[in-house]
């Protein structure tokens, strides 16, 4: 028979697996993002490295970067709505396990206003990767750089620490980031919700480790207890939850 902790955990493992499938998704866009700008540099190779052909190059690389952001966009937004059903089922399945109904619905704009937040991080990622491999062309043209140079500077695979390899992890921890901050909030307000049907109903912080550095405030905080409806005190910053957007952007980036 399942018991309420058993419930959170699986929950939980649901949301971690999800996060990193999603992490690898967006990889794998960039890749092949990558891929068609290394084309379009070997293809300048057998001509004239000049302004003419930059032109090209520029005007195909934009295209192919404007695709990515609109792939990349419909990515994210299914990988948010699953992180917001699977942050409902963290209130939702150990209550059950209680005998607790939960069938009252959960309004969508919260998410809705979520998405369009991560969408303009999206922006911002394909932005800064035109911005890069716009200025190392023009570089390639204008201050003597073969097409190998070039290609090397902008990297021939995402692990190398070239462009793509900075833009990749970016787009990793901007995916990691948002579908947590979606799931917690919908955590949030489906205990907000549970609280008007049960009394004294409370919420705990639980650090749940981190693979590289914790935040010493966040691990101090953990076992600390507060109605659902009150923020923690998380070293002085009130968080209504993890990730939460109103927190400093140091407290809730990459956030485990």
């Amino acid at each position: 028979m399942a018991t309420v902790n058993a419930e959170i955990l699986r929950i939980l493992k649901d949301k971690d697996a999800a996060i990193i499938d999603g992490q690898e998704a967006i990889r794998k866009l960039l890749e092949e993002l990558q891929q068609q700008t290394l084309d379009r540099i070997g293809r300048g190779a057998l001509t004239d490295w000049d302004a003419y052909h930059l032109r090209q190059m520029l005007d195909a690389i934009e295209v192919q970067i404007g695709n990515f952001e609109s792939k990349a966009k419909t990515l994210e937004g299914g990988l948010l709505n699953d992180a917001w059903s699977t942050g409902q089922a963290l209130v939702d399945a150990p209550l059950a396990v209680s005998g607790i109904y939960t069938g009252f619905s959960l309004s969508r704009s919260v998410l809705d206003t979520l998405k369009d937040f991560a969408f303009h991080k999206i922006e911002g990622l394909s932005s800064s990767a035109w911005d890069k491999i716009r200025g190392e062309l023009m570089m390639g043209v204008l201050g003597g750089k073969t097409p190998q140079e070039v290609a090397a500077a902008i990297g021939t695979n995402l692990d190398d620490p070239g462009i793509f390899g900075s833009i990749a992890r970016r787009a990793e921890v901007i995916t990691k980031t948002e579908m947590g901050r979606v799931f917690s909030a919908a955590a949030e307000q489906r205990m907000e919700q549970a609280g008007e049907h049960v009394d004294g109903l409370e919420k705990m912080w639980r650090h749940v480790g981190h693979p590289k550095v914790p935040r010493e405030t966040h691990l101090a905080a953990d076992g600390q207890t507060v109605p659902v409806d009150e923020p923690f005190d998380i070293g002085g910053v009130e968080m209504m939850y993890p990730r939460d957007p109103a927190a400093p952007i140091d407290e809730t980036i990459n956030c485990g």
